[in-house]
């Protein structure tokens, strides 16, 4: 892909990812820790959730087009950056506490979740803009 391409994809999915964020953050708290407490600090700190997660996006920078074999390498390292850095984070900042597998699981489990609904919207937007753009590709060229 393209800088352009990728740049447009992580404007497109950071507000996805920070929306899934607080979804995943409100279901992670309610099953583990249901009187959990946010400061303004943990908002913010939810905005850099959404940034670190669109980063490891780059990791799909590329001169050439991949084919379906390079895409699937990619996709597999992405996901292990993602769920390498963002569980970073959330131990720095006392989000998840290693010790605590069944935290560990839940957080995983959640951003892998938030993974997947990115993934599905990102490309039913594309087929939506594919088949839009194949209907007006029709009308103008039809004989």
């Amino acid at each position: 892909m393209r800088i352009e391409e990728i740049l447009k994809a992580m404007a497109n999915s950071f507000f996805l990812i920070v929306t899934g964020t607080v979804c995943s953050m409100f279901a992670f708290c309610m099953i583990l820790h249901p009187n959990a407490v946010f400061t303004l600090a943990d908002i913010g700190r939810i905005l850099l959730m959404g940034i670190a997660g669109d980063l490891p996006y780059l990791l799909f920078l590329s001169g050439r087009e991949l084919n379906k074999k390079q895409m699937f390498v990619r996709t597999l390292l992405h996901v292990f950056v993602l769920l390498t850095v963002l569980l970073y984070l959330a131990v720095q900042w006392d989000w998840v506490n290693l010790q605590n597998t069944e935290e560990v699981v839940v957080f995983v489990l959640t951003v892998l979740l938030v993974y997947t609904a990115v993934f599905f919207v990102t490309k039913y937007r594309d087929r939506k803009l594919t088949d839009k753009l194949n209907e007006r590709l029709k009308e103008r060229y039809r004989p």
